[in-house]
């Protein structure tokens, strides 16, 4: 397996293991009950949960996982609207949507390259 291929998706498990640490701030709301705060719990980290889990399950299939990961990018970009106020909200950008979509493009493109090579 290439470097690069390897270092993105250990940035990538990186990623879903910081948005599932994020998560945790729920406990400290005070005015809900424990099976609330477990439900905000996993409700909030289901976007870590999901990307741990594709890289898991698509760890060989770099094309697959890396157009999984360019789809995330732009639905994460839509679902927290980050078009609005994007000035105020660029360095929530550059944490979550550049990994997803360089890591994406760069996936793919380098199993690209190394499919025409062998096919050569």
């Amino acid at each position: 397996m290439k470097t690069l291929q390897l270092v993105v998706k250990c940035l990538i498990v990186l990623l879903g293991l910081f948005i599932i640490l994020m998560s945790f701030d729920v406990f400290d709301m005070e005015e809900y009950t424990v099976l609330e705060l477990i439900g905000g719990f996993f409700i909030n980290a289901s976007p870590g949960f999901i990307l741990l889990l594709a890289v898991i399950l698509l760890w060989k299939r770099e094309i697959i996982l890396g157009g999984l990961l360019i789809v995330c990018g732009i639905a994460l970009f839509f679902l927290f609207k980050f078009y609005v106020d994007t000035l105020e909200k660029w360095l929530t950008i550059i944490t979550v949507e550049v990994p997803l979509i360089f890591g994406g493009i760069i996936l793919i493109l380098k199993k690209k390259e190394a499919t025409t090579k062998i096919g050569e």
